[in-house]
C-alpha cells in the first residue's frame, strides 16, 4: 500500500486484449481513452492473457506508449516489474496471482481482483490500496454465474479497504452499485463494443457519481 495519499478510482475501464479480437483494435481502444477528461478519479486498465514474458514486456511499452493522458491513471495487468518498468501508473494483480508485492513497485497503486471473502483476506494482507470484486451482474460475454448485490454487500461489509464493483454493469443497472458500498465501478464490454469508449466511460462515469455523491468516506 502506498504510504502517501492517493486517489483511488470510482471508474476503471478494462481494455482486454483477447477481447478486442485484434491488436490493432486493442491499442486503437487505448488510444482513443487518451482523450478521457484529465480526472484522476479515471483509470484505465491495460490487460493481456496468456503470453510469453517477452510478448507481454512489448505490448505493455505498446500500450503505454498508445495511452497519452497523464492525468487519467494507466494500469497494468499482471506482473508490476512490468508496469513499473514500462511507466505505467498501477498495477493489477489477477486472483490467482496475488502476492506481496516488490518494494521496488511501491510507488505503484497497487490492486487485486477478487471474488470471494478469502481472496479479500489476501489482498488485504498483503495491503493493496483496493479491490475489484466481481462478477456482480452477469457478464454478457462470459459464461459466470454472476454473485449478486447481496454478496458486493456482505464483502464490502467486512472489507477494510475500498471495493470496485465489476461485472455486467451497464448505465441501466449501476443505479443498483451505490447501495452497497462499493468505491466505484469497473467495465469491460459495456466500454469496447461502444461506438465511442471515451463516451461510454464519461456516461457510466456521470450516472455513478449522481448515484453515489463524488464524496467517498473509506
Amino acid at each position: 500500500m502506498k504510504t502517501e495519499d492517493v486517489v483511488l478510482p470510482d471508474c476503471l475501464a478494462i481494455v482486454d486484449l483477447d477481447y478486442a479480437g485484434s491488436f490493432e483494435q486493442w491499442i486503437a481502444t487505448l488510444r482513443r481513452l487518451s482523450d478521457l477528461p484529465e480526472d484522476p478519479t479515471l483509470c484505465v486498465q491495460a490487460r493481456v492473457k496468456s503470453r510469453s514474458n517477452d510478448e507481454l514486456v512489448v505490448l505493455a511499452a505498446q500500450a503505454r506508449e498508445a495511452f497519452q493522458n497523464e492525468i487519467v491513471t494507466l494500469s497494468w495487468n499482471g506482473d508490476p516489474h512490468i508496469a513499473s518498468s514500462c511507466g505505467f501508473d498501477a498495477c493489477h494483480q489477477p486472483q490467482a496471482s496475488i502476492s506481496a508485492f516488490p518494494e521496488e513497485t511501491s510507488h505503484l497503486t497497487h490492486s487485486a481482483s477478487i471474488h470471494d471473502f478469502a481472496s479479500l483476506r489476501l489482498a488485504q494482507s498483503y495491503k493493496a490500496d483496493f479491490v475489484v470484486f466481481a462478477p456482480v451482474f452477469q457478464p454478457r460475454w462470459k459464461n459466470v454465474s454472476a454473485q449478486g448485490i447481496d454478496e458486493l454487500t456482505r464483502l464490502i461489509s467486512i472489507s477494510s479497504i475500498p471495493v470496485v464493483a465489476l461485472g455486467g454493469i451497464h448505465l441501466g443497472n449501476v443505479s443498483k452499485i451505490p447501495q452497497t458500498g462499493a468505491y466505484g465501478i469497473a467495465c469491460l464490454s459495456s466500454v469496447m463494443d461502444s461506438d465511442d469508449p471515451v463516451v461510454a466511460v464519461t456516461e457510466l462515469q456521470s450516472e455513478w457519481k449522481a448515484r453515489s455523491g463524488s464524496h467517498h468516506d473509506t
